[in-house]
């Protein structure tokens, strides 16, 4: 196969996979028809559980990992920013950088190595102990069950582990500042929230659940995908997180080039 050829079964192949994907997000995420029954005890347990898991379990993590970025990065761009002229310009690019892109891409990239892998390798093992068609048997919906639940937990962690992390990160690197820099920390942080308006708001909302529902929806499809053979499980986890990882930076990368 000529290097044009290798090029167009590529394309046809990544077509076919986000049609694929498309379709099972969408079909997933149909449980607001009436003749779904996603209210219920069982969907509410699972949904209970799987909040502990990708959410309350990340918050160490996360809040090691904000209190180093504020130190390494925030409390540096702080300094610069009393150092040179423009204080305010730089102000606003700092809020920009923490909420906008720190704040939901370390999220992201800290729910796909953890809980994405972890989904995407619960639902493949549960696929190979034929635990899945018993449940649809006794008629119980796999999307309303299994799907559905780790998805709105994804999109929830997510909110709000990357407006955690902003805020430690941001405060870390205030008062580093205050403390090493000898500067005021309460002005500091009234330039800074000077400086937050209701763009930046929505942005940080729109892209933090743009980036849960793309990581839920990647963990299950690809943990799904797993047959019978116990070798496909690794396999399926595999190209959840690096294909997780592929879209979050894809989706970040949208959402910069038309928030500029």
């Amino acid at each position: 196969m000529n290097f044009f050829g290798w090029i167009g079964q590529r394309f046809i192949e990544s077509l076919l996979y986000i049609i694929d994907f498309t379709y099972f997000l969408t079909h997933s995420l149909s449980v607001w028809q009436v003749q779904r029954n996603v209210f219920n005890k069982a969907v509410y347990s699972s949904l209970l559980g799987q909040l502990i898991f990708t959410g309350v379990d990340a918050i160490a993590m996360i809040s090691f990992l904000a209190v180093m970025a504020g130190i390494g990065i925030t409390s540096q761009l702080i300094y610069i920013m009393h150092a040179i002229t423009g204080a305010s310009d730089l102000t606003d690019i700092l809020a920009r950088l923490v909420v906008s892109e720190l704040g939901p891409v370390i999220t992201g990239v800290i729910l796909v190595g953890r809980s994405c892998s972890a989904i995407a390798v619960d639902l493949g093992n549960t696929k190979v102990r034929g635990e899945i068609e018993p449940l649809e048997y006794m008629g119980i919906d796999v999307d309303d069950y299994f799907v559905v639940p780790r998805i709105v937990c994804m999109i929830i962690s997510q909110v709000i582990l990357a407006l955690y992390f902003s805020i430690i990160t941001i405060l870390c690197g205030v008062f580093f500042s205050a403390y090493i820099y000898n500067f005021s920390a309460q002005e500091s942080l009234t330039q800074l929230l000077n400086t937050m308006d209701i763009n930046i708001v929505i942005v940080f909302m729109l892209k933090n659940l743009f980036f849960g529902l793309i990581i839920g929806a990647m963990a299950c499809f690809h943990g799904l995908l797993v047959e019978n053979s116990p070798t496909q499980v690794p396999q399926q986890m595999q190209r959840a997180v690096v294909r997780g990882l592929v879209f979050l930076f894809l989706a970040d990368g949208y959402f910069s080039l038309f928030t500029l």
